[in-house]
């Protein structure tokens, strides 16, 4: 298989990367089909170096003049067909925002795929003092049963979904913080946006003023995450 025939088939086939690139996209990527009838894949970011990641990820050598900015950040693409259909069966679709859904994940690699969702269009921050992971999407539907995934596999509580001005948005704070950023950026190391690592290595520092209350760790969590929790009383 040539080099053009490997990127083509990027998205037939599972691996970390390409969960991770899936999540990139599914929250920062559009799909498209021109009057001329390319079809396109596209990324944006406001981070050039990252695409050049992702392009090498996927396995083009991509020519550093295709990548044109506007005022907001940089935008790739590329034009391939079996790209497109296979992200249809994946649960793409154009015009994606407001209404795309949670894709069928394997779930050992459910962890890349949060993270590329997270490096796209998420947040670590501090409020405060107090860690804050927050992830935003047109799609309602798609939080919920995100949330519920992570919940599922590594035992960390659901956030409500809140509406956030014509976005919605799920958020963690403080030990769950935590706890969400080293499942993502320190336990299951792989492709990531530098500086959204930079901040998940900085929580991991952290530790509360006071023990949690009670509900704030439950017990999949005490199991899972000893190493970055406080000692039970």
């Amino acid at each position: 298989m040539g080099r053009s025939a490997r990127h083509a088939a990027f998205f037939r086939f599972w691996s970390p990367a390409m969960a991770y690139v899936l999540g990139y996209w599914w929250a920062d990527g559009y799909m498209r089909i021109k009057s001329s009838g390319a079809h396109i894949i596209e990324f944006a970011s406001v981070d050039y170096g990252h695409l050049l990641l992702i392009a090498s990820a996927i396995g083009e050598k991509y020519d550093l003049r295709k990548i044109k900015a506007n005022e907001a950040c940089y935008g790739m693409e590329f034009c391939s067909k079996q790209m497109y259909y296979d992200l249809l069966t994946l649960g793409g679709m154009p015009n994606k925002s407001n209404v795309i859904g949670f894709p069928d994940i394997p779930p050992e690699l459910l962890v890349h795929f949060v993270r590329g969702f997270v490096d796209g269009d998420g947040t670590l921050a501090w409020n405060g003092d107090r860690p804050i992971l927050q992830i935003y999407s047109g799609s309602r539907q798609l939080l919920a049963d995100m949330a519920h995934a992570i919940k599922v596999q590594i035992g960390i509580p659901a956030p409500n979904v809140i509406a956030n001005r014509k976005l919605w948005n799920i958020k963690w704070s403080t030990t769950r913080a935590k706890c969400l950023a080293a499942w993502l950026y320190h336990d299951n190391p792989g492709l990531a946006l530098d500086r959204k690592a930079a901040i998940a290595a900085d929580f991991l520092n952290w530790q509360p003023r006071k023990l949690p209350h009670t509900g704030t760790i439950t017990a999949e969590m005490r199991v899972r995450f000893a190493a970055y929790l406080p000692a039970e009383e």
